[in-house]
């Protein structure tokens, strides 16, 4: 005893609790250190995987460029239960990423499109597709996601690497994830097929609204396919943004809620990996509108078959080798890749869209302001 203080050892029964306390912080700083692989490992249990094999193929596939460019073939299917009777392809598209990816493509292929579709197997509980004249959707329906990936290099001549489908299902959980979708509507929709209901002017579309304005076609514009793949572009340009933007990559309740549902919505090969998306998505955080070019297959209408679209052979094809080639699309002469969209005419032919901007009309002269 000294100075009045009892220095003794603790009682022995005190030992294990405190060595209780002192180990809390140290499975803190591991659990938060766990956190990022779990959230990592959760969100690759939610991507579903099929396997498109040489048998789904064949053995006469278009050679692939000799760079490190990719191919990704997007498809929006409408199936919205684990029933695959009757599912469709509702959007088809080509994604082209260059080598150093600082310059992208995407390619959409009209669902009226006519064209001849190439034999494919039977598979993912579907009767297979013969060789026939067809809509180039209904390999989806017949042969799945393995029947389109080799109709569409088939009919292009362009090595396809990855695929990615996204069920509607998925697409507005994604939308409403991060709080809707700002969009300028230039006239007022009302389209009972797709129970949507909008005026005119700038909107903020959630959800179902987002799903009813990519499928609406019969209530606005021209009222072609043409005219509703143009709205899927600009959708698709107004979501990146909104997805892309800071202040969503810095919510991280609000980003994980968005990857959350991404991921639950997709189906890609096992080779498109979650990090090889996450690595493609910050690529292209950093591409400028300009690095990007949306473009459809070149058409008419067909006079043989009314309410179909054929392609005009040769641009298409100068497009289709462009991108096997891995050339870029600018830099070619007035009117070819970089030519405003008139009006349909009597054949509808339309080469190209221009590039993808910010919708700009009487309706909504300027971009909408922050709120």
């Amino acid at each position: 005893m000294s100075g009045g203080v009892i220095d003794e050892q603790p009682a022995a029964e005190d030992e294990p609790q405190r060595r209780r306390y002192l180990r809390w912080p140290f499975l803190v700083v591991i659990l938060i250190a766990l956190l990022p692989a779990a959230v990592y490992a959760k969100l690759t249990r939610n991507i579903s995987h099929i396997e498109v094999t040489r048998e789904d193929l064949g053995d006469a596939r278009p050679a692939k460029a000799s760079t490190d460019a990719l191919n990704i073939l997007v498809v929006g299917s409408d199936q919205r239960d684990d029933r695959h009777a009757g599912e469709r392809a509702d959007i088809i598209m080509l994604v082209h990423l260059s080598p150093t990816r600082n310059e992208a493509a995407v390619i959409s292929f009209p669902r009226d499109s006519l064209v001849q579709l190439p034999a494919c197997r039977s598979g993912e509980r579907r009767p297979g597709q013969q060789r026939r004249l067809g809509m180039i959707n209904s390999s989806f329906s017949f042969g799945g996601i393995g029947c389109t990936w080799k109709t569409m290099e088939t009919l292009t001549g362009i090595h396809i690497d990855h695929f990615v489908t996204v069920d509607f299902t998925g697409f507005k959980g994604m939308v409403d994830a991060i709080g809707g979708v700002d969009l300028c509507i230039p006239e007022p929709i009302r389209d009972n097929y797709v129970q949507l209901d909008l005026p005119a002017g700038w909107q903020t579309l959630q959800g179902e609204e987002a799903l009813g304005y990519v499928r609406t076609r019969h209530s606005i514009g021209d009222r072609s396919d043409i005219g509703r793949i143009q709205r899927q572009q600009d959708f698709v340009v107004a979501m990146a943004k909104k997805t892309l933007n800071s202040w969503s990559l810095v919510n991280p309740v609000r980003l994980l809620g968005f990857v959350n549902t991404a991921t639950k919505s997709i189906t890609t090969d096992p080779a498109l990996t979650l990090g090889v998306m996450l690595d493609l998505g910050l690529t292209a955080r950093r591409l400028s509108p300009g690095q990007v070019h949306f473009v459809i297959t070149p058409w008419r209408y067909s006079t043989s078959y009314p309410g179909r679209i054929e392609w005009l052979q040769g641009p298409a094809k100068k497009l289709f080798r462009s991108i096997a080639a891995d050339k870029p699309l600018t830099g070619t002469k007035e009117g070819d890749t970089q030519s405003t969209l008139p009006p349909p005419t009597e054949t509808g032919t339309v080469p190209y869209i221009p590039e993808a901007a910010a919708t700009t009309t009487a309706a909504c002269p300027l971009a909408r302001p922050a709120s």
